[in-house]
């Protein structure tokens, strides 16, 4: 292994896994993408919420304009109790747009996996899929990755993006006990990963024509439901809380997901349509049942073996904040990863990857904190999960104001968003300045 030149091994081919290619291209880093299932993009997936630190990225890549033609514009927030009560409106998504230039982006899983793949030159030989991992082993020299089906992949390092219960994070969890280190860490934040909500993902047609680029957020006791449509199409989330905390991964069937839809039919989606009213328009064979796992992991990396994405931190979907984070994560880690290989022309030591691990994993650390305590008080606060969740969500958020959140939270988490560093870029203006920018020589 030694006398290959450096290469990356990245296991997960979503979002975080895809992004990374086109990352690690531009670079010019020799890599690999093993995905475990026979396709890259599946037409089952998750609405996203680009926010526009993360449309930015997008643009580096060139792909803002084709992001725009998937997805719509977002203008309004409306905040409504289950009889369609209108408790805020407000204009969230232009607030953002005006202080920092881009739009906020609705699209599906599959749109961004789709740009992602199809931006990637030679792919076909880059990204292998039905390429299930069994093992990995590491030395001062190198990896190696076993797959199923008995052959071995070799290079330097190996990325995990294979999401919260991938074998990645557990080979470093497994890896990190064997060196009993833990008694001389620093102490770390460390949230065991478990669930105690479950979300349907559905799209359909928007036959009541609900208004287009405004997000509905219908908030009830152990349940909520957001909403948002354009001229021809619904995307809607709904939430409630599970009977009682779940770990590790389930699978629901069609009956288990339409039962759980059922007990939220009485609630409004936007004032004046119910939920029942709508379910039938939207389509079932796509629709998803699946469990909100929240989680925070202590290590996030060996000498040469590294996470990124929802392996090393996933929140509730309730702030659409989670495909952001696995990004701007992204990012970070490609960063360190270029300069170290910059740096040693080529060939860095182990030791050299260690530390470059290390800073990525301080560099996003303190953000991704604040951002997971965040979206678990919102998903508590939104289904008025107790006395003083309601009182939150009901009356003091209201008195504050929504600009308040805004600027307090949204303005300053988006100014810091990540950028390539070795890619050259010259973004959209905007009022308020961003913190990372590409630099001007390499």
């Amino acid at each position: 292994m030694q006398d290959q030149p450096f290469r990356v091994i990245v296991i997960g081919a979503g979002p975080a896994g895809l992004y990374l290619a086109r990352a690690l291209g531009a670079a010019k880093i020799d890599y690999v993408v093993l995905e475990r299932a026979l396709s890259t993009f599946l037409e089952r997936g998750n609405h996203l919420l680009l926010f526009p630190h993360t449309v930015r990225l997008l643009h580096q890549l060139g792909l803002y304009d084709e992001a725009k033609k998937r997805s719509y514009r977002l203008r309004r927030k409306v905040d409504i109790t289950k009889s369609g009560y209108v408790l805020s409106d407000y204009s969230m998504w232009d607030l953002l747009e005006e202080r920092h230039g881009y739009p906020t982006l609705p699209i599906q899983r599959y749109d961004v996996l789709e740009m992602f793949y199809k931006s990637i030159p030679n792919k076909e030989h880059l990204i292998k899929t039905g390429a299930k991992v069994t093992s990995i082993n590491e030395t001062d020299q190198g990896v190696e990755v076993e797959l199923e089906d008995g052959t071995v992949e070799t290079g330097s390092v190996v990325i995990g993006a294979d999401g919260v219960h991938g074998m990645t994070k557990k080979y470093i969890e497994e890896a990190v006990s064997r060196a009993a280190t833990e008694a001389t860490d620093t102490p770390r934040f460390d949230i065991p990963t478990t669930s105690q909500y479950y979300s349907i993902y559905a799209e359909g047609t928007n036959t009541k024509k609900i208004p287009s680029g405004i997000f509905y957020e219908t908030r009830d006791t152990g349940r909520a439901i957001q909403l948002g449509a354009d001229d021809d199409t619904l995307r809607i989330v709904l939430y409630r809380k599970l009977p009682q905390q779940m770990a590790g991964p389930v699978s629901y069937t069609a009956e288990q997901t339409e039962e759980v839809a059922e007990a939220l039919f009485d609630m409004a989606v936007a004032p004046g349509v119910t939920l029942g009213e709508i379910w039938p328009d939207f389509h079932k064979h796509t629709a998803r049942l699946v469990n909100q796992n929240e989680g925070f992991t202590k290590y996030w990396h060996t000498d040469r073996v590294v996470i990124t994405g929802d392996a090393t931190v996933c929140t509730s979907s309730v702030n659409g904040l989670g495909v952001n984070c696995g990004l701007h994560s992204s990012v970070a880690l490609a960063n360190q990863l270029q300069q170290a290989v910059f740096s040693s022309a080529g060939n860095p030591s182990t030791e050299s990857l260690r530390k470059a691990f290390a800073r990525y994993q301080y560099i996003r650390e303190r953000e991704l904190k604040a951002i997971y305590i965040q979206a678990y008080s919102s998903m508590r606060q939104l289904t008025w999960d107790s006395w003083k969740d309601w009182f939150i969500d009901r009356f003091l958020r209201r008195w504050i104001g929504s600009d308040f959140f805004v600027r307090k939270y949204l303005n300053p988490l988006v100014c810091k968003g990540q950028i390539l560093s070795y890619v050259p870029f010259e973004g959209v203006a905007a009022l308020l300045p961003w913190k990372w920018t590409p630099e001007k020589e390499l």
